[in-house]
């Protein structure tokens, strides 16, 4: 892979990589053309991640953390997003959500992670968009290789996200790396 995005443009993957002693996969900046047609329909949008995935896979999606961590004014973790019928997963992903930009009681839901975030910002009519800053090709880890229960070698296909409010405050920052479709 050649032109490698700015560690900023992964945040916070790199910290839950880190703090587990993983080498981040190789990830590559792609234009939304060259992604196949289902990760196109699935990524380059407006809207929350978690209504696509459910209108595409026909299911509700459930929340597996695997690392989160959390200080008064945001919080971090580390996901998989997965059907319900199929338990299949369906999307990995990192994501910080500065925490002051909500009120009770949905911050304590948010913290609580039993529902991924856009179906709780949805739940509570909260204004937002997606703003999708780099789409991303990725050459899968053994982690991620794992967490999706595929072979190697295969390309992924994922964006680097984030949701603003009305007012264009940063709801949270998320990269979203998507299974074989």
């Amino acid at each position: 892979m050649t032109a490698a995005p700015p560690l900023e443009l992964l945040h916070p993957l790199p910290l839950f990589y880190a703090a587990a002693g993983r080498t981040l996969p190789e990830f590559e900046i792609i234009e939304p053309s060259v992604l196949p047609h289902e990760a196109h329909r699935l990524l380059v949008h407006s809207g929350d991640m978690t209504s696509k995935l459910e209108d595409f896979f026909a299911d509700e999606m459930i929340l597996s953390v695997i690392q989160r961590e959390h200080s008064p004014t945001h919080y971090r973790r580390e996901v998989l997003l997965q059907c319900v019928k199929t338990a299949l997963p369906v999307e990995y992903g990192a994501i910080e959500i500065s925490l002051d930009a909500f009120d009770e009681p949905l911050r304590s839901e948010i913290v609580a992670a039993r529902l991924p975030l856009g179906g709780l910002l949805n739940r509570y009519e909260v204004r937002y968009r997606s703003e999708p800053r780099a789409f991303l090709r990725v050459a899968p880890c053994a982690y991620l290789a794992e967490l999706f229960q595929i072979a190697l070698p295969v390309t992924l296909f994922g964006r680097s996200n984030q949701l603003l409010d009305a007012d264009n405050r940063v709801l949270a920052q998320i990269v979203e790396i998507l299974r074989p479709v």
